[in-house]
């Protein structure tokens, strides 16, 4: 017994044993923010409508948006028939986009190649960047390690953004956001495009301009 106790050390019951806990989360960035300043490489994106001014070796979201408002819209092959259904609606939005006054930027998490296959077989006519490491998406605040989707998703296993798309203003305030971290629905173009209106003529965005897609 004696030899038992010379054994037993009461200080292992003692000894406090930490369980981690993820408590991080997504801090995305909202309505009255103003959007990163963000230089993409030349072999990032496909530009199909930017200004003569554009310098293609060192694009900005400024050059990107010349003076008009810009949508800047999120989309993963890694969201399935989700990816599918957002990218129809931005297929959709875009000529209304257009015609109001906007341009459209989708930053894709994918390789640039296969960005440039998809921008092939879907016949896309908007700008796209490929974001294969998930950077651009980081810095809006809708992706981290930290914060997996697929641990909160099923049927989603790649690491992956969540969905998110911003209408920025003349001077790239967000003046309009829509997050579906969920996976519940896709964006409204009709409050997309009533955004867009919006900062066209350079007035407050409400529920008001809501846009007839």
């Amino acid at each position: 017994m004696s030899n038992y106790s010379q054994k037993y050390d009461t200080a292992f019951w003692d000894t406090e044993i930490s369980v981690k806990k993820n408590n991080a989360k997504l801090l995305p960035l909202l309505t009255g923010s103003k959007a990163p300043d963000i230089t993409f490489k030349k072999d990032m994106g496909i530009w199909q409508k930017v200004s003569y001014r554009f310098n293609y070796t060192s694009a900005t979201i400024n050059s990107i948006m010349d003076n008009k408002p810009l949508v800047v819209s999120f989309l993963s092959g890694g969201w399935n028939n989700y990816g599918l259904k957002h990218l129809k609606l931005l297929n959709q939005a875009y000529s209304e986009i257009v015609a109001l006054g906007g341009n459209l930027l989708v930053i894709v998490h994918a390789s640039y190649p296969d960005v440039r296959e998809m921008v092939q077989f879907f016949e896309i006519p908007f700008n796209v960047i490929a974001d294969p490491n998930n950077e651009i998406s980081e810095k809006f605040g809708l992706f981290s390690k930290d914060v997996p989707v697929w641990d909160k998703i099923s049927g989603i296993s790649e690491e992956v953004p969540i969905p998110a798309t911003y209408v920025l203003n003349q001077y790239a305030q967000v003046i309009y956001h829509t997050i579906d971290e969920d996976f519940l629905h896709t964006f409204s173009a009709t409050k997309v495009l009533g955004a867009v209106f919006a900062a066209v003529n350079r007035v407050p965005y409400t529920a008001n301009y809501n846009y007839a897609a």
